[in-house]
């Protein structure tokens, strides 16, 4: 949990250099009792399922849906047969996805990452087994085909970059009004790409341009390959050099970074960073404009969503100030409207939560069954209503909850106080670490974050969320 823009390339370049062919490790990643597997129950199955196959319980509330690594789907590659390289999958892993969910975990190191990889081959494998058992002659013929499908094939590399000029964009924009527009519109700002002739999963969402938030990194060869290589299991498709050449491929990425809006990557793409939390004196703050609070400074928090089209809530701004007992929250962040139940506003209310750990590298999501030694906090603007309530089931998929992966807010840990002016609130939250342990000068606590937005009407269901960031404590 420490800064993760440096922790991202220390392990790239880490790994890179140990980038190995794809043969099974010599012990079973799915080995419940191995450590591979042991991870991954932590830190991946809450989405991904405890075999791979998407269906986790915090799964079911999010969109994109985590992929299930037994399709052998992978959208992000750079390899001549759409089968992700190593390297492809220490990028996904440990830079995120921006735009979902999927939020980086580089801070877990190079060693566990490459354990992460080799659980994910391994429920690849898997699945190739359980789709080419019924067509093979015998195990060896099926291995064969197993080891043959799951191999990625040659690394495309993209050709030097020529300059990037008005008259190249002028020539991407042709390129990308014949090639593109179809299904990111001619604007670039996203249609529905059209369904796979085959497939029975819903619509894919073209990815607004204009953003400037792109799943696979904004750098030039990632552009370059997603238009070289496609995304595997979308309507993207390959564009080969038949069709175009890198020039032109070249041209299309120099008339889409016209398109995007500078930093907007790095502005919304989830990070962990160090938050420095100085000591005061005297009674808890109150007021968001108590004078003890320019003390801390403020760290922009990026936020992840939990589903594309719901994502109202990109980030916050936070300072906090401890007491030696309490960690205080000034939090502020932009929101179109106040959600504040009456009669009248028939809605849940906006919300925000914190959560506080001393656990090491805890799961980004709740994992049902498995407490951690952590304390929650919870300010809401109204109260939540019944669970029974119509609101709950207003907007589809309607809200469920069987393995109560959200509960309710209520009790001691509805907190703090927030007022709305100029579309933004800013709240003051309190919270008394119990069960994460005591606070201690010089050590560091790990905290995150989500949002209620109750326009969307979802209930207990955060609209975004944070990754764990640090607090390192005067």
């Amino acid at each position: 949990m420490h800064a993760a823009t440096p922790i991202v390339l220390f392990v790239l370049s880490s790994l890179a250099s140990g980038i190995r062919a794809q043969d099974p490790p010599a012990s079973n990643p799915l080995d419940d009792d191995g450590e591979p597997m042991k991870l991954y129950a932590v830190q991946c199955s809450p989405c991904h399922g405890e075999r791979g196959r998407g269906d986790g319980p915090a799964g079911r509330f999010l969109d994109p849906a985590p992929r299930d690594f037994t399709k052998d789907q992978f959208r992000l590659v750079s390899t001549k047969n759409g089968k992700p390289s190593d390297k492809d999958l220490i990028e996904a892993i440990s830079a995120g996805i921006p735009g979902t969910a999927m939020l980086p975990f580089a801070h877990l190191g190079p060693q566990k990452v490459r354990q992460l990889i080799d659980v994910v081959r391994a429920f690849q494998r898997k699945g190739l087994r359980e789709t080419l058992a019924p067509h093979a002659a015998d195990e060896k013929e099926l291995e064969e085909w197993v080891r043959h499908d799951s191999t990625p094939g040659g690394t495309i590399f993209p050709s030097p970059a020529p300059p990037d000029t008005v008259d190249s964009r002028a020539r991407g924009r042709l390129h990308y009004q014949t090639l593109c527009a179809q299904c990111h519109g001619p604007d670039g700002r996203g249609t529905i790409m059209p369904r796979l002739p085959d497939s029975k999963d819903p619509p894919v969402k073209a990815r607004d341009i204009t953003q400037g938030v792109m799943k696979g990194g904004i750098e030039g060869k990632n552009f370059f390959h997603r238009i070289r290589c496609g995304m595997p299991g979308t309507p993207m498709p390959s564009v080969m050099k038949g069709v175009l050449g890198d020039d032109g491929v070249w041209d299309i990425v120099h008339y889409l970074n016209a398109l995007m809006p500078a930093g907007a990557q790095a502005l919304h793409s989830p990070q962990g960073w160090r938050i420095f939390v100085p000591k005061i004196e005297g009674e808890l703050p109150t007021q968001a404009a108590d004078e003890r609070f320019q003390k801390a400074q403020a760290v922009h928090i990026a936020l992840a969503p939990f589903r594309a089209d719901e994502y109202t809530i990109r980030g916050v701004a936070v300072q906090a100030v401890h007491d030696g007992v309490h960690v205080i929250f000034r939090i502020q962040y932009a929101d179109a409207t106040s959600d504040v139940p009456s009669k009248q506003h028939r809605l849940p209310p906006d919300g925000f939560a914190v959560r506080v750990t001393k656990y090491r590298q805890p799961p980004v999501l709740p994992i049902p069954g498995l407490p951690l030694p952590l304390d929650r906090a919870i300010w809401l603007a109204g109260a939540m209503p019944p669970g029974e309530d119509p609101v709950f089931d207003h907007v589809k998929p309607r809200f469920v909850n069987p393995d109560r992966v959200c509960i309710s807010p209520i009790g001691p840990e509805h907190v703090g106080s927030g007022k709305f002016r100029d579309r933004t609130w800013t709240l003051v939250m309190p919270v008394k670490p119990e069960r994460a342990g005591a606070i201690v000068s010089g050590e560091t606590m790990g905290v995150s974050f989500s949002v209620f937005d109750g326009s969307l009407r979802r209930g207990p269901l955060p609209v975004s969320f944070s990754t764990w960031q640090t607090l390192v404590f005067e």
